[in-house]
């Protein structure tokens, strides 16, 4: 549960919300496309193939049973 949560948050403090108000404090006439938007589209892009990655593999690790509970002896 924490991977997935921290995964999901970290990647979206870290990449996705700054890019997303820094592409909302900027003039609606600029097209994505030129020189100051594009940057911070693509690093929300990555953001979320990062977050889509990052979630996938923790729900897999908790649907299988490839994580068990291991206790130090």
């Amino acid at each position: 549960m924490l991977e997935i949560v921290g995964g999901v948050s970290a990647t979206a403090l870290a990449y996705i919300f700054p890019a997303a108000c820094y592409l909302h404090l900027l003039p609606k006439s600029i097209p994505w496309t030129s020189r100051t938007k594009l940057p911070a589209v693509l690093c929300a892009a990555f953001g979320c193939v990062v977050m889509v990655l990052s979630l996938f593999l923790g729900l897999s690790k908790a649907w299988t049973n490839e994580s068990t509970t291991k206790i130090c002896a």
